[in-house]
């Protein structure tokens, strides 16, 4: 009983933690990024010159990078045959997640908000609206990543009631 319900808190903490990742996405992509595609060079040169002291990297990095370890740990130590499934594709989405943040991060951040990011010109719009695009992409696996661990944390929640 205390096994599962670690497990439970663990797999909701995961959720919780990949939901605040996607909701901090979501509000980029519908208060900030939309802005970024009219012209770019002087939308870009005032959002560098913004993040002054901090970034969004301190806003993201440490509870997504926490999030995502809790989802392959709560896969690991899972042992009920019931949620296999769930916590395998789970693993799955936020592996797909974690690659294309990856290559977004790689390809399009250090171009957009790299210290040389001006030396791109006019291919600014075009890494802008690339990464419109593939943060829709991004927020749909870590929304089914969520979906996928709170049908988890229902399922075990459920299981300690009808055992009680």
């Amino acid at each position: 009983m205390q096994r599962e319900n670690r497990l439970k808190w663990l797999t909701f903490s995961a959720a919780l933690g990949l939901m605040h990742w996607f909701f901090g996405n979501l509000y980029e992509a519908v208060v900030f990024s939309p802005n970024w595609v009219l012209d770019s060079p002087a939308q870009l040169a005032r959002l560098n010159g913004f993040f002054v002291r901090t970034s969004p990297t301190l806003y993201f990095v440490p509870i997504t990078f926490v999030a995502t370890l809790l989802v392959w740990m709560v896969t690991f130590l899972n042992h009920d045959r019931a949620l296999r499934r769930v916590y395998s594709r789970a693993s799955v989405y936020i592996a797909l997640a974690m690659a294309l943040n990856a290559w977004i991060v790689s390809t399009l951040i250090f171009k957009l908000f790299g210290s040389n990011y001006a030396e791109h010109g006019a291919r600014l719009y075009d890494y802008a609206s690339r990464w419109n695009i593939l943060n829709v992409c991004r927020m749909t696996l870590v929304g089914i990543t969520s979906a996928y661990l709170f049908s988890a944390f229902r399922h075990l929640d459920r299981a300690r009631y009808q055992k009680a």
